[in-house]
């Protein structure tokens, strides 16, 4: 059956609106969904996150292969989930994704709400997995794929490419919506970056990549003495500490213009020191 058509019916018999408030837009193109699933790799011993399950279309094609995590913060539409869903190999989480404790996952397949897209990737890093296939809108996917010196390179640029290898798969139309998204949309593919030599703390090393982004024009030896609070609490060096202690790097540089690497290795000397020092 055509998904549009398939949606109408579902729309009719749960008596259900897309909600503007929470950016609901779903998914309504089989193209898109098989393409999602192809990119995704899927195994039978994988489990894959899907957040904003909406009306199934893409969770229900994911179940043919693994099992599921569908998170679905509308409760009509988790009415819908638990009655027009196979329950063999479902998690249903019926919560706020940003609020909810997930269980293990190694991938996530998923069309997220885009008003809530940083909060989402920033959740997803932190809690780690093997691959993902999201579509986002065309300009928060450039933050992800974005070089030093590029307008979109910011903190979660340096974040998800320390942890994943993103590329752009596909160009996803709004025609591939109901409602049509104003936005551009794009498939992303996150691969697990394996090769990146990996923070002394990660959780700490977050921190101190968005802190410095706060002054992101601002060359490194003054982007580290105006974050010099951060430092002290953390790291228990001060402005000029952190100065010695990075000597051999080039802090005349932009933070906006140091690489993913560079970030790793600052940190690591950074956290040595400061360690020490506790």
């Amino acid at each position: 059956m055509d998904l549009f058509i398939e949606l109408n019916q579902l729309m009719r018999k749960y008596r259900f609106r897309p909600k503007r408030k929470l950016c609901q837009h779903f998914l309504i193109d089989e193209r898109i969904i098989e393409k999602m699933i192809e990119e995704a790799e899927l195994k039978k011993q994988d489990t894959v996150l899907e957040i904003g399950a909406g009306t199934g279309f893409l969770t229900r094609e994911l179940q043919k292969y693994c099992s599921v995590i569908a998170v679905e913060f509308d409760e009509k539409l988790c009415e819908l989930l638990q009655n027009e869903l196979k329950e063999e190999n479902l998690q249903l989480i019926c919560e706020d994704f940003l609020k909810a404790e997930l269980p293990a996952f190694n991938k996530v397949v998923s069309t997220p709400p885009y008003h809530i897209s940083k909060k989402i990737m920033l959740k997803l890093l932190k809690k780690g997995f093997d691959l993902g296939v999201l579509v986002f809108q065309e300009e928060f996917i450039e933050k992800l794929i974005a070089l030093p010196g590029f307008p979109q390179y910011c903190a979660l640029t340096v974040l998800t490419q320390y942890k994943m290898f993103p590329q752009v798969v596909a160009k996803v139309d709004a025609s591939s919506f109901f409602p049509k998204p104003k936005a551009r949309s794009k498939m992303v593919k996150l691969i697990k970056n394996e090769g990146t030599k990996k923070a002394a703390n990660e959780k700490l090393f977050f921190r101190f990549v968005e802190e410095l982004f706060r002054y992101k024009n601002k060359n490194m030896s003054n982007a580290l003495l105006c974050a010099e609070s951060f430092l002290k609490q953390n790291l228990k060096l001060s402005g000029k500490d952190s100065l010695r202690i990075l000597k051999e790097f080039d802090l005349e540089k932009k933070v906006v213009l140091t690489e993913v690497e560079e970030f790793i290795e600052m940190f690591n000397k950074l956290y040595e020191e400061g360690y020490a020092k506790r």
